[in-house]
């Protein structure tokens, strides 16, 4: 793939995508670019409205039927379910990693096999999650091991 930077004297930024085909490769392309656009609507306890951007979520937990979005040094809850952020959020490296949780696998440092067929995951922020044995063999196949 080629790739060519101008810069210069123009009125707004612009991405222009030339392919021959639109293959899975710039579909992928298509999704990161567009997933800079896409915000998390999200609210403190207080319910101050909070707008996210998808990536600063490391990952999501169903807890007495309110979904909370973990970032790095905040907690956030959120109207949507795990379900609706799987969905629209799959091309962008949310995946069910247990039925009351999604992960963002961009979040993950590190992966360590646990008895049981279970992984754990250690996030960017350092904190741990199970990746449950029905959901292990998903997390395998989407990263491609």
């Amino acid at each position: 793939m080629k790739i060519t930077v101008e810069h210069g004297d123009v009125l707004e930024n612009e991405v222009i995508l030339r392919c021959r085909e639109l293959d899975e490769e710039m579909l992928h392309i298509l999704s990161l670019l567009k997933s800079g656009l896409q915000t998390l609507c999200a609210w403190t306890e207080d319910r101050q409205l909070v707008l996210l951007r998808p990536g600063e979520v490391l990952y999501a937990e169903s807890v007495e039927e309110r979904t909370w979005l973990y970032c790095e040094s905040a907690v956030w809850a959120t109207a949507l379910t795990l379900s609706e952020l799987e969905a629209r959020y799959e091309a962008l490296g949310f995946c069910r990693i247990s039925r009351s949780m999604v992960a963002n696998l961009h979040g993950i440092r590190r992966l360590k096999s646990c008895a049981g067929n279970r992984i754990e995951a250690t996030m960017r922020n350092g904190e741990r999650v199970l990746i449950s044995r029905h959901y292990a063999p998903l997390l395998r196949e989407r990263l491609g091991m």
